[in-house]
């Protein structure tokens, strides 16, 4: 990498008697590698940093969405069925025909809305929340899929106290009538 040249300057023109003066100038150009390996673990230091900073914006944004999504159930479920004051609907013929008496014509009942089932992502959030408030479990990445009130657990813990954990915590949420405990127990 570092490159050495050497330079000869000779000078010609000189008067009579005086002697040829010969000057030899040594130049070394490039980078010590002292100053490379510099370089490259500033490189890599840098690169480190922005991954983690990634991972950090990635794992806030996750959390930021369930607080959303906890915050959205928890106004619907809040929120109380708004019902209006029913009136009849009353008909008049116009004069030109016969009279007639008005007759009220009845309005179709607004009946409550039906309570709905939770859907299956809707109980996959809610079953991922629970198991990220547990602080043990909160740093094991578990993987929740639920369908037609089954969750299927999967990923890796430390033990198997967390894994019963887990499925207990999941067990818990509404709208899960059965658990798949597919986690491995890993040191």
């Amino acid at each position: 990498m570092s490159e050495y040249r050497e330079k000869r300057t000779v000078v010609e023109n000189v008067p009579v008697g005086r002697p040829v003066v010969e000057s030899v100038v040594h130049e070394q150009s490039g980078m010590s590698g002292g100053a490379i390996a510099a370089l490259v673990l500033a490189a890599i230091a840098a690169t480190i940093v922005i991954t983690m900073l990634i991972i950090n914006n990635q794992q806030q944004n996750t959390e930021d969405e369930l607080a959303q999504e906890r915050a959205r159930a928890a106004a619907i479920q809040q929120t109380p069925p708004q019902q209006q004051p029913q009136q009849p609907v009353i008909v008049t013929v116009p004069q030109s025909q016969p009279a007639t008496v008005p007759v009220p014509v009845p309005v179709p009942s607004q009946s409550a809305p039906a309570v709905t089932a939770p859907t299956a992502t809707e109980i996959e959030i809610d079953v991922t929340s629970k198991l990220l408030d547990d602080p043990d479990l909160r740093s094991h990445p578990v993987d929740v899929k639920v369908s037609g009130g089954t969750a299927t657990l999967s990923g890796h813990v430390p033990s198997e106290d967390l894994k019963m954990r887990a499925e207990k915590l999941a067990g818990t949420v509404k709208g899960v009538r059965s658990v798949i405990n597919h986690l491995t127990v890993q040191s």
